[in-house]
């Protein structure tokens, strides 16, 4: 257990370890007060179990007052459907949608990765766009072999005026026993984990940046010609050629549309969750890997053999071909030059990381504790000595993390607040991060909505404020100065 934790029982955030050193600074002023050069992050992990929250439930799971943040950053496991079922049809457009819907026209959903069951979807207000440049994405494979994506984690990143900011979602191995996996797991992530340019989220930013313009434009030629000419023939010429605008830029993002809907047609058909059967599906792969090169047959013949190795087991075939045609995807549908392949980026080469998901880390028991007895005690500071994902091992990936003064997130009966023993419980829900220079970010908050009940695991929260063009943070100089940096390197 670290010194903050053992000497600050009451303090849940740095924010509180911050007022607890200079008190006469009041809280308001610490983390509300941001401008164009720091911005406010919620971030959220949520593993949902297979299931999807309605309209009703999406508010409990964000602040009341959603305009004081400048971007959402929502990850999900098992988000609408379980991990089985995600490795048939792994569309998430109806929890994007349900977003959309409850963050409504000052928000925009800047960017979205996924990888089967795994999701991170950023949204952010629509008037900081200006400001994001270099919209990436990647994901990457931790499950059976490290190349089936039961398990694995997706990655959304961006520059915000001069600095690089990246986001991970990941799901990494179940079961007790199996922490040598997740610190397997982790380091793939930190050491692969590759981003390179996503073109939907740029094409849809550059519209949105396009629109501004076009606003602005329109604005400025209104102002012009009721100067010159205040009569009704300039106006009526005026609404003219704006309309005309209008209808060509319409015209132009319904182009670009029916391009985008026909690029992959068997990756909408699967995305779309078409009711085909599995022999089907299997067939129209098949039949677009028939028209590869030599090589590609050559793939599909060794997918055959292990498929047969592995006696014909439904679920990992289908997933040997759904990577498989993930593959093709790239190789033949997406228009990707060896020049932007060049400029792929790894975790070491952004200024600010930060991770969410379901690490899946349990508590350690020893033989004959009463487990039930000790959690009834409610107290987090016991329960953090029992932590498989100990201090050793997020030092070693460089990674920092909030005070934890919650109880543990799994594993809870559902539509309950009361534990099921039936699994070891644990901080199996978690949000790291790290920077290049550390007081350029600041963790304000870190816990649990104990409240939401749709899953067994209770969704976990941070709020984060980065600061950009390397100035101080508004107030912070005089705390700064008074901190020792080993204190918040938990």
């Amino acid at each position: 257990m670290t010194e903050i934790n053992q000497t600050n029982k009451n303090i849940k955030s740095l924010e509180d370890y911050y007022l607890s050193k200079n008190p006469q600074i009041s809280k308001d002023k610490l983390m509300i007060k941001t401008n164009e050069n720091n911005l406010l992050l919620y971030v959220i992990t949520y593993n949902m179990k297979g299931k999807t929250p309605s309209e009703e439930d999406i508010p409990s799971l964000f602040p009341k007052d959603i305009n004081k943040f400048d971007i959402y950053v929502i990850s999900t496991q098992e988000c609408l459907r379980s991990i089985t079922a995600s490795m048939f049809i792994s569309s998430k457009d109806k929890w994007i949608s349900l977003l959309s819907n409850f963050f409504g026209e000052n928000f925009m959903n800047l960017i979205n990765s996924n990888l089967g069951a795994t999701h991170l979807s950023i949204f952010a207000k629509k008037e900081k766009a200006k400001n994001f440049h270099e919209l990436r994405s990647g994901e990457i494979e931790t499950g059976f072999l490290n190349w089936f994506s039961n398990k694995g984690a997706v990655s959304a990143s961006m520059k915000y005026l001069d600095k690089h900011i990246l986001f991970i979602g990941c799901h990494l191995a179940a079961g007790q026993d199996k922490s040598e996996k997740r610190n397997e797991d982790l380091l793939r992530i930190k050491t692969t984990l590759r981003t390179s340019i996503n073109f939907e989220a740029k094409d849809k930013l550059k519209k949105h940046k396009a629109n501004i313009d076009i606003k602005k434009s329109s604005i400025i030629k209104n102002v012009n010609n009721n100067e010159l000419n205040n009569d009704n023939i300039t106006k009526k010429f005026s609404k003219s050629v704006v309309l005309k605008q209008n209808k060509s830029i319409q015209f132009n993002e319904e182009q670009e549309e029916k391009k985008d809907n026909n690029k992959i047609d068997i990756n909408n058909k699967i995305n779309e969750g078409d009711d085909k059967s599995a022999e089907k599906i299997f067939d129209e792969i098949k039949e677009v890997e028939s028209k590869k090169d030599e090589e590609n047959n050559n793939n599909i013949d060794n997918l055959k053999e292990l498929n047969v190795n592995l006696n014909k087991d439904i679920k990992i075939k289908m997933t040997e071909l759904f990577e498989n045609k993930k593959d093709i995807d790239k190789e033949s549908c997406t228009s990707i030059s060896i020049e932007e392949k060049m400029k792929e980026k790894s975790m070491d080469d952004y200024d600010f990381v930060i991770i969410s998901g379901d690490l899946n880390y349990r508590l350690d028991f020893e033989h004959g504790e009463n487990i039930e007895e000790i959690m009834n005690k409610k107290n987090p500071e016991i329960l953090w000595e029992k932590d498989q994902f100990s201090k050793e091992i997020k030092k070693e990936h460089e990674l920092k993390e909030g005070i934890i003064n919650f109880m543990p997130t799994f594993k809870y009966k559902v539509n309950s607040n009361e534990y099921d023993y039936e699994r070891e419980p644990g901080w199996t829900d978690r949000i790291l991060f790290k920077s290049k220079k550390m007081y350029d970010i600041m963790l304000c908050e870190y816990s649990c909505l104990q409240d939401v009940d749709l899953s067994d695991h209770k969704p976990v929260y941070a709020i984060f404020k980065i600061n950009f063009k390397n100035k101080e943070v508004e107030h912070n100089i005089d705390i700064k100065s008074k901190i020792n940096d080993e204190c918040i390197l938990f």
